[in-house]
């Protein structure tokens, strides 16, 4: 890290000094001879009101403001024409290239797509506060592969800017922000404006058994007007595409925890072919997914199939100007999403018939025993709709004091799972299968702050304050069937669910007590309650019959916090440094609380209701020096996080349950993690006055757990998830006015996923491995750019990379769009 350190200082400072030459010969000496009485006036001038503009700001809406209330948070913006040099098809896609951000998109409209940033990984739910518009759109509710912020509630086509914020260092954000923040602005056209815009995608797959063109495609369209004082949007966006499968599914053939002799074929179903060999890169407790130990030789025999999915938003969004500096503003959203896969076997006998197995009779493959399991190959089918409602009030009340109200409300009007224990086209077949039913889900959100640039008539001073409730809850229930087809619900499996709220109340002052100096004192108290929780588990037998019951009813509980923050900023010209601390407590959510779940392999979750909140300190000192059209920035920061909530996996041989091959995940509290990182951007467009722009920023982690009464075999390990080094590059180059070519870069190092590290590198299912893309895109704009043709290829290198999962190998894409 010292290392690091001392050579990102080097390029930071050796950087902004050529900068600086280049700016010499634009001051004079009248700006050198600054007289005292200037420096009396600047001492106590309130934040400037910096404008963000665009070329169609009329058709956009009011010029954007940012947010006087967040400065003591690293803060970066991606504007629309950031997001168009990239191959952006989902609204994740618009932050692919930031600093220190990673999505885990497994295909293109993915559902499960958790965000993590710094030292927060994907998997840590509730650590990055996603919002629209300011309304929240992170999921407060579960955690891990989906625990992924509802992304399909905002169309691509009508993002406006993005604002990244980075860490936990605003009062006005919740613990859930120990990560950081990002807040997509959105459109809301102030004339008549008609948008319509249509992508395909192309992904030539192959892995294993599985060789095919994956495609899908996207079209979008939107109707923008006002009437007087009201501003009405409709659009409608709809995403359909193909992707890889999602799992792999083998059998551990060896004896022994160092791996031993491969297990010869004696007797059983006969030959077999069309498997695949591997290892295995984890091990689990005793006993590793899917059976065995790190690195010890597998059989791969089957995959979980293609995955079908199409996602449909209508949405709907008003402004009302009040007067010329306050706006109402109301949102209306409906998703539905359908996703579909089924599993396929890889072993065909030697009539060329497929294989599928019952967990208990061995075939021979290439000489070797191989056990396929049947239940790995069913089908699943998921409907998911959602409502989202929102209304805000945002603008200047009265005098100096402005608002940033939101009430919103997120449900889940349905979602169903429909599963079938074996694959259709089994000979065992008999129709069972498994339903899963959401009974209710959602929350609702009530977010209100005030703040004053001018406090108390003081132009020195700035005060924010306000008010935030959040209540959430997930109700669901697992039932057997002895006919999937026709949705029978024979008899409950298994039902849980629970429900939170937290209150916080915040208070923030700034005092510019010095020119170009200001500090920050901040504060925020938050109370939490968890209740409403339910767990009842049902035995059930191979006709779906009940023979025994199991009650566990989680008992209320509550929780508060006190989390101070402060900052201290020095901006001298150009450059700006800035140190900021902050209190941080991450309160568990009802997914952590109380879901629990079983899969039909045999697989499962609990939840764990005695989780205690994480309590986070964190540390960041910034260094920012502005060019003219861009800036290079330095944030080291530190993070110690006391009780860090994480998700452990354990076979399920080692806790005595069946089948042995499979596992379950619960979650605990690790005593105390340490996260120390670099973060370091260069951002600049027309870079010495050419036609080029550069984007590159890198992040280093090193990530290190503290303590560990549970295990402490733990402590010295690094932290799951969080990579080492991660780094973006992008450059364009403008062709005339209207033609623009960009390549892309972007770089994860390796990472452990086990809290032992003792997963290894390698390249199957169920590994974390290191990823490199290199990405290209060309777009051309004409009729005054009210039109746009593009083409681009996302990761043409063709990298087969692996987040547990199987992620895109090269992608291909075509776009055109139109207003009019």
């Amino acid at each position: 890290m010292k290392k690091y350190l001392l050579l990102l200082g080097t390029i930071y400072l050796g950087s902004g000094a050529a900068a600086e030459q280049e700016k010499v010969k634009e001051v004079d000496t009248g700006k050198q001879a600054q007289t005292k009485a200037d420096k009396q006036k600047a001492s106590t001038m309130t934040l400037p009101d910096i404008v963000v503009t665009g070329e169609s700001e009329a058709e956009d809406g009011r010029p954007e403001k940012p947010s006087k209330t967040d400065f003591a948070t690293p803060k970066s913006k991606v504007t629309k024409k950031d997001i168009e040099k990239t191959n952006a098809v989902t609204t994740s896609d618009s932050i692919k290239y930031e600093s220190g951000v990673f999505v885990r998109q497994r295909y293109i409209g993915d559902p499960n797509a958790p965000v993590g940033m710094r030292g927060s990984n994907p998997y840590q739910g509730g650590r990055v506060v996603v919002l629209m518009d300011g309304m929240p759109i992170w999921n407060p509710l579960q955690y891990s592969y989906n625990g992924s912020p509802r992304w399909g509630l905002i169309g691509p086509g009508e993002i406006k800017s993005v604002d990244v914020l980075s860490g936990p260092f605003s009062a006005e954000y919740s613990g859930n922000a120990m990560g950081g923040v990002i807040n997509f602005n959105t459109l809301l056209p102030q004339k008549r404006e008609v948008y319509t815009e249509a992508t395909y995608m192309l992904q030539p797959y192959s892995y294993q058994g599985t060789t095919q063109n994956l495609q899908g495609f996207k079209t979008f369209g939107s109707y923008g007007d006002k009437f007087g004082d009201l501003s009405t949007y409709f659009s409608y966006n709809h995403l359909e595409n193909e992707g890889q499968p999602m799992m792999t599914y083998g059998y551990s053939n060896s004896a022994g925890a160092n791996g031993g002799p491969l297990l010869p074929y004696a007797t059983g179903g006969g030959a077999v072919t069309g498997a695949y060999m591997e290892q295995n890169p984890k091990a689990v407790g005793t006993q590793a997914n899917q059976g065995g130990y790190a690195g010890q030789p597998r059989i791969s025999y089957g995959d979980s199939g293609v995955t079908q999915s199409i996602d449909d938003l209508y949405k709907w969004k008003g402004g009302y100007a009040i007067n010329p500096k306050l706006d109402a503003l109301f949102t209306a959203a409906f998703e539905n999403l359908d996703v579909t896969s089924t599993g396929r076997t890889y072993l065909k006998d030697a009539a060329g018939n497929p294989i599928y197995g019952n967990g208990s009779t061995a075939y021979n493959f290439n000489g070797l025993k191989v056990v396929p399991v049947g239940s790995s190959f069913g089908t699943s089918q998921q409907n998911r709709q959602t409502l989202t409602l929102g209304g805000g009030l945002k603008g200047n009340l009265f005098g100096n004091w402005n608002t940033n109200t939101n009430i919103s409300y997120f449900d889940v009007l349905n979602d169903r799972t429909i599963a079938s224990t074996l694959n259709p086209s089994d000979p065992n077949n008999r129709n069972q299968g498994q339903i899963t039913d959401v009974d209710s889900m959602g929350w609702v959100n009530i977010s209100t702050k005030f703040d004053n640039q001018e406090f108390l008539g003081r132009k020195d001073l700035s005060f924010a304050t306000g008010y935030e409730y959040q209540h959430s809850k997930m109700f669901t229930t697992q039932y057997g069937s002895n006919n999937y087809t026709t949705a029978q619900q024979t008899n409950v499996s298994l039902k849980s669910g629970g429900a939170t709220d937290t209150h916080g109340l915040f208070g923030q002052l700034s005092w510019r007590f010095l020119p170009s100096w200001d500090a920050t004192f901040g504060t925020r108290l938050e109370r939490w309650n968890m209740s409403d929780g339910i767990y009842t588990s049902n035995t059930l037998n191979s006709n779906n019959a009940i023979t025994a019951t199991a009650n566990n009813a989680p008992a209320n509980r509550q929780a508060s916090a006190f989390s101070p923050k402060f900052s201290l900023g020095f901006e001298p010209g150009r450059w700006k440094f800035r140190y900021s601390v902050a209190k941080a407590y991450r309160f568990p959510l009802a997914g952590e609380l109380f879901d629990n779940s079983s899969s039909l392999a045999g697989s499962s979750t609990v939840g764990n209701a005695s989780l205690e909140p994480e309590d986070g300190t964190h540390h960041n000192l910034l260094g920012e020096y502005d060019f003219d059209n861009g800036y290079i920035r330095l944030n080291l920061f530190h993070e110690n996080v006391r009780n860090a909530i994480y998700s452990s996996y354990i076979s399920n041989s080692a806790l005595g349950k069946t089948p042995a091959g499979n596992y379950t995940s619960s979650l605990s509290n690790i005593g105390e993690v340490e996260i120390n990182g670099i973060d370091f951007t260069i951002n600049q467009n027309q870079i010495f006055d050419s036609n080029f722009d550069v984007k590159l920023d890198t992040t280093i982690l090193d990530s290190q757990i503290l303590q560990n009464d549970n295990d402490r075999n733990y402590v010295g390990k690094d932290f799951p998830l969080l990579p080492n080094y991660r780094a973006n590059l992008l450059t364009t180059y403008h062709y005339g006015k209207d033609w623009d070519f960009s390549v892309g870069t972007r770089y994860q190092g390796r990472m452990y996923s086990q809290l032992d590290n003792k997963d290894l590198q390698l390249p199957y299912y169920t590994e974390f491995s290191e990823s490199v893309y290199v990405d290209l895109k060309t777009t051309y704009h004409f009729n005054d750019k009210k039109g746009h043709v593009s083409a681009g290829i996302d990761n043409i290198n063709d990298y087969q990379a692996f987040f547990n999962h199987p992620l895109p190998q090269r992608t291909f894409f075509m776009q055109v769009g139109y207003k009019f």
